[in-house]
């Protein structure tokens, strides 16, 4: 397959706006031309063209300048939504392993003979995947390799400095295997990497996060006598409640489940506690009052992914003018979403798919059993 030309990718990407719902097609800060400045803004598709048409018309650019602008340029695509575009873009890199790429001279001050930037590699192995067929396995397999380097790097390596480092990139290396095991529905290997990562972690802090990640893991695939176990043996912390009612949606208890999340209203985990309670409203069958709960998130700012969808799905299961009621949110949210100066590095993008207006195929989130309407708990 040949690599994508980036000056066509960009002179097309225009006509991929069909993606996006139109309250979110004439972005305030389209004009900009500071690229730091709508990253920091979450405006990533103005950020996303900028970086392109900087590439494709700046003279003279120097390889760091030119490996940072596409990274942006990937990046930004692939948080925006459009991952399948950035997936073929990231193809003009080609094998990110080739001798290519390597030189005797040192680029950086880690002994890294790669010019490509470590986070460069690393997107470009996940979206190279995707391109070559959505297969994450090749993804797992590029882990893989990175972290052989990264070890070979590591015991090469005479100063503190890059020690440390490379034992960082290692760490970071399991962790998106895992995510990619997850992504691939294999559960069960995602849990024994990170059981056997924790056996390997030397700062506490860092090991109960990922006793809690392992627990979530195990209440994910229904093992709730494994997911008890790692709560209890590891004293795992969380507002007192929440781990109770997560247990009783796990166990298809709506009903209990209710009466824990409503008793959370209000407290630290609020946001988590209510969405979760119209998601529980849903399956008991009271829609009305899952509505507003949702429709009263939405009003006060918040507009995640899983919120959004599982309006619109409350939407479908309510009325027969669902696609103008989904339309109409997509308004609130976008004018919530560009209310004020905002820096904070959050997106202020969403695809349709947020809003369930094509019948495209949603990003992945946790699902819950025995619906045949998907609605998506925040966990």
């Amino acid at each position: 397959m040949d690599p994508p030309d980036l000056a066509r990718s960009s002179s097309g990407f225009a006509a991929k706006q069909h993606s996006i719902p139109p309250p979110f097609r004439s972005s305030p800060a389209a004009a900009s031309t500071d690229l730091p400045l709508l990253l920091r803004q979450g405006n990533y598709i103005p950020a996303a063209t900028l970086a392109v048409k900087t590439l494709t018309t700046a003279p003279s650019l120097v390889p760091q300048h030119i490996f940072a602008l596409l990274y942006a340029r990937l990046a930004c695509l692939a948080v925006s939504g459009h991952e399948a575009l950035a997936a073929q873009e990231s193809l003009i890199l080609g094998d990110i392993h080739s001798p290519f790429y390597f030189s005797t001279n040192r680029y950086d001050n880690n002994g890294d003979s790669c010019i490509l930037p470590w986070s460069l590699r690393l997107l470009a192995a996940r979206l190279q995947a995707v391109a070559v067929g959505g297969d994450q396995s090749a993804a797992v397999q590029a882990y893989y390799d990175f972290a052989a380097y990264a070890r070979s790097q590591y015991r090469r390596s005479s100063a503190t400095g890059p020690k440390i480092l490379w034992k960082r990139r290692l760490r970071d290396l399991g962790y998106r295997t895992a995510n990619a095991l997850v992504v691939m529905g294999d559960l069960d290997g995602a849990r024994r990497l990170f059981e056997s990562t924790i056996r390997a972690r030397d700062e506490e802090g860092e090991r109960t996060v990922v006793e809690g990640w392992v627990a979530m893991l195990c209440l994910r695939m229904g093992d709730l006598e494994e997911a008890s176990r790692w709560i209890d043996a590891n004293s795992l912390q969380m507002e007192d409640g929440v781990l109770d009612a997560l247990f009783l949606m796990a166990e298809g208890r709506e009903e209990d489940a209710v009466a824990a999340w409503r008793g959370l209203l209000g407290g630290e985990h609020d946001i988590l506690a209510r969405h979760n309670l119209a998601v529980c409203l849903v399956y008991t069958g009271a829609l009305a009052e899952a509505t507003e709960l949702l429709e009263e998130m939405v009003d006060r700012g918040n507009t995640f992914h899983a919120l959004t969808f599982n309006l619109a799905t409350v939407y479908e299961l309510r009325t027969e003018h669902a696609r103008e009621r989904k339309e109409a949110l997509a308004g609130r949210v976008a004018d919530h979403l560009w209310q004020g100066e905002r820096e904070d590095g959050k997106s202020v993008e969403m695809v349709n798919g947020d809003f369930k207006l094509l019948s495209q195929t949603p990003r992945k989130d946790m699902t819950a059993p025995g619906t045949k309407q998907r609605i998506d708990s925040q966990r």
